[in-house]
């Protein structure tokens, strides 16, 4: 089981704050890197809504706001490519697929360029071609599968093992968005 990171650029740099609300949580560590964001480790995979209710604890207690990105749990992601983004973002608590949208508007070439390689190299073209397709058929497997000459539990397959391992979900107008933005 590895560890999930979480990355937090803060409105008004009170890191002492911050810790005091992370050690309310005995899965989270935070430390304060040199370029002023705040590496969070969380050791016990909490969801994003204790992510949701460390943000409205700071708000509420100490006027604090951040921006935090929960980097995917996927094999050999680089997490740290989108710190220079999250300094542009507004407040909130992102996903990849939220940052995946963020990135493609605000025209980051290098991350998208990292992003389209890493998928395919983690998943293969296959596996892209049928997200992509699924998506394009309004995330309508029986349809996909038609205009992709497959079967219907092959791409059902292929979608629930991207979904688990890239952790966004193509199957929401969200992460469907995400893929055909980052792909095409």
């Amino acid at each position: 089981m590895r560890n999930r990171k979480i990355y937090l650029a803060m409105k008004n740099n009170d890191f002492e704050a911050l810790r005091l609300i992370i050690e309310g949580y005995e899965t989270l560590t935070a430390t304060l890197r040199e370029d002023g964001i705040v590496e969070i480790t969380d050791f016990g995979f909490n969801e994003t809504a204790d992510y949701m209710h460390i943000r409205e604890l700071a708000m509420q207690e100490f006027y604090l706001d951040f921006v935090a990105f929960v980097v995917p749990n996927c094999p050999d992601f680089d997490g740290e490519l989108f710190l220079p983004l999250l300094r542009q973002l507004n407040p909130g608590i992102y996903q990849i697929s939220d940052l995946i949208v963020e990135m493609v508007f605000t025209n980051h070439i290098e991350i998208k360029n990292y992003l389209k390689k890493y998928y395919y190299s983690l998943f293969g073209p296959e596996t892209i071609e049928t997200v992509l397709g699924f998506v394009k058929a309004n995330q309508n497997a029986c349809q996909a599968a038609k205009q992709l000459y497959m079967h219907r539990n092959t791409i059902n397959y292929r979608l629930d093992h991207f979904i688990m391992v890239s952790e966004i979900n193509v199957r929401s107008f969200k992460g469907g968005m995400a893929m055909v933005l980052l792909f095409r």
